[in-house]
């Protein structure tokens, strides 16, 4: 029987039968004139018979064998099938759970990524604060240095002015570095949200192959071939990757808080030392106008003082001029007396009363008329040096009102410091808030996105 352990020829102890056959029809067929013995004839139906029968028997086994082979190997395969979708469920479960985590990261992330941005953002408005401030302060410098050569003291006020500014180059700087080490950890939080992002769509990706291996009806008839393996990573370290994403993330997370926290204290101690520094200076730029002004004040009296002295020495000096001008005629008149009695005869040049009178008279208006002249310069010297006081005490004055209104002039840029400030900060703040406003929209939305997504994968492990 073609097809079967008979039909390949073979007898049951393994003799060829067809060669049996030849071998009589070649030997006993030519020695009885052509015709068959009789136990030829009969053999090749027993033997017929037994091939038969060895055939039916072998089919038999092979269906029994055969039968027995395929129920084993469906149940093998339907237990692969149980396996592979069992091990499909696990391992989405798996996926699952790491991509929850991956999602729990990502959130803390996208939030300390958004606080610290806060805080570059207002390092920004303190650096930009204290450039102004700085430079308040540079000008008052400046303005003070106009000052006049009297008004150029090393006073209270300058040494505050110049404690500030080296408080503030101070505090710029820090807050410079703040701004640097901020950006460094700005940027290992968006690495660490990129990563993130990464694994939760290889995630997604894998979930939704997986999902759709396990609910795979159709296959696709056309492909052939053996399977053909991809470079794989072991469970344990494709899980291993992942934590350590997440570990990393939430250890820059952690070093962000850190940062943050560190920038908070030292911004909240640079503000309060500037605070107190410009109190000082306040407080110095007050107690020196009010020096300053009871200063001018004193040199106003003075010189009031001084107008009226200097009023009352021109008239003692106009007195003493008429007084002395009285007395150049009598002088002059008890002179020409004399010169004109010694004109007389020599019979009459007489040493007489008249004479000793008018040598008297002339010799005591002499002595009226030198002491008069010499108070006379008295006066005089007295009047220049009332002159020099007033012009001196005049610019005493007008060196404190040039520096008292520089002063004033750098308490007034304080105040409209403070006011452009507050317009700036309002301002600034209406911004941040809308922005802030729409930072938290965006993740609002992105959140709702990927519990939509989870939904979708929850419904569809629930189907398959």
């Amino acid at each position: 029987m073609p097809g079967s352990v008979a039909g390949l020829g073979h007898d049951v102890n393994g003799v060829n039968l067809q060669n049996l056959r030849s071998a009589s029809s070649t030997t006993g067929f030519k020695t009885m004139g052509g015709f068959r013995p009789p136990f030829d004839w009969h053999r090749e139906s027993a033997e017929h018979m037994n091939s038969a029968t060895l055939s039916r028997t072998t089919s038999n086994i092979v269906r029994d064998h055969s039968q027995s082979l395929q129920n084993a190997f469906e149940q093998r395969a339907h237990h692969s099938q149980m396996s592979t979708q069992e091990a499909l469920k696990s391992k989405m479960g798996k996926v699952g759970g790491l991509k929850n985590l991956l999602s729990e990261t990502l959130d803390q992330t996208v939030d300390e990524l958004t606080e610290l941005q806060k805080v570059r953002s207002d390092l920004e408005k303190a650096l930009h604060r204290k450039s102004k401030q700085l430079d308040l302060n540079n000008k008052r410098l400046q303005m003070r240095a106009m000052r006049p050569d009297r008004e150029l003291v090393s006073d209270e006020v300058q040494s505050k002015l110049n404690n500030q500014t080296r408080l503030l180059q101070g505090s710029i700087e820090k807050v410079s570095r703040c701004i640097k080490n901020t950006d460094q950890d700005v940027e290992r939080l968006r690495e660490a949200r990129e990563m993130l992002d990464a694994d939760i769509s290889d995630k997604d990706a894998a979930l939704n192959l997986d999902n759709a291996a396990l609910t795979l009806t159709a296959p696709d008839l056309s492909l052939e071939g053996n399977l053909q393996k991809k470079a794989l990573a072991y469970p344990h370290n494709w899980c291993k990757n992942t934590e350590q994403g997440v570990q990393e993330a939430r250890s820059r997370q952690n070093d962000a808080v850190r940062l943050r926290m560190a920038i908070e204290r030292a911004l909240e101690e640079a503000e309060m030392l500037e605070k107190q520094g410009d109190q000082y200076l306040q407080d110095a730029f007050r107690e020196k106008t009010r020096l300053t002004e009871a200063i001018q004040n004193d040199l106003q009296s003075q010189r009031d003082a001084v107008l009226s002295e200097l009023g009352e020495a021109k008239n003692r000096k106009a007195s003493l001029e008429k007084a002395i001008a009285d007395k150049k005629e009598p002088l002059a008149l008890a002179r020409q007396r004399y010169q004109m009695r010694k004109q007389r005869p020599s019979r009459e040049l007489v040493h007489d009363e008249v004479e000793d009178a008018l040598t008297q008279e002339f010799k005591d208006l002499q002595v009226i008329v030198q002491n008069l002249e010499a108070k006379l310069k008295q006066v005089k010297k007295e009047i220049d040096t009332l002159e020099s006081n007033k012009h001196q005490l005049e610019l005493n004055i007008k060196d404190k009102a040039k520096a008292l209104s520089l002063d004033k002039q750098c308490i007034q840029m304080e105040v409209s410091s403070q006011a452009s400030a507050a317009s700036t900060r309002a301002s600034q703040a209406a911004l941040l808030q809308s922005k802030i406003a729409a930072m938290e929209a965006e993740l609002q939305t992105a959140k709702s996105s990927r519990e939509n997504m989870e939904d979708q994968m929850r419904v569809m492990k629930q189907r398959g």
